[in-house]
């Protein structure tokens, strides 16, 4: 008993898809696309707010110390807001250094802050302080 043979290619069909069909596809894509764009948390990184106390160092950096949390890493140029509530991005915190502090850099104060936890490439986390209010 012989098997049938099987051709060795296989020719596929021609399919033809009118315009109006392929605008209606590309059209629910967008949709869709835009739909769940919509649910993605672009731009909006909840933070931990807490009150504690803030050590900065000469260079500008320092570590924040919640009441009741963690230890945070404060950058060098991190957003305050100082006590008349004028917000300022980097140079040094009002309430932990004036011309009158000359010498005395490492001045620290009681301090609102905001910090989210960061992930590293090893899969570590830190906090990091993204914004400090002075009282």
């Amino acid at each position: 008993m012989s098997s049938p043979e099987i051709p060795a290619t296989t020719k596929a069909g021609h399919v033809t898809v009118s315009r109006v069909f392929m605008a209606l596809i590309i059209l629910a894509s967008a949709v869709v696309g835009g739909v769940a764009a919509s649910f993605l948390p672009l731009g909006d990184v909840p933070l931990a707010v807490a009150e504690g106390y803030v050590q900065l160092t000469v260079d500008g950096s320092g570590t924040f110390q919640a009441d009741s949390g963690p230890a945070a890493l404060v950058p060098a140029d991190v957003w305050w807001t100082d006590s008349g509530g004028r917000d300022h991005v980097g140079g040094r915190p009002s309430c932990l250094w004036d011309e009158h502090d000359k010498g005395n850099e490492n001045k620290g104060s009681r301090v609102e802050a905001g910090y989210r936890w960061m992930k590293t490439p090893s899969g570590g986390t830190y906090p990091l302080v993204a914004w400090l209010k002075c009282p």
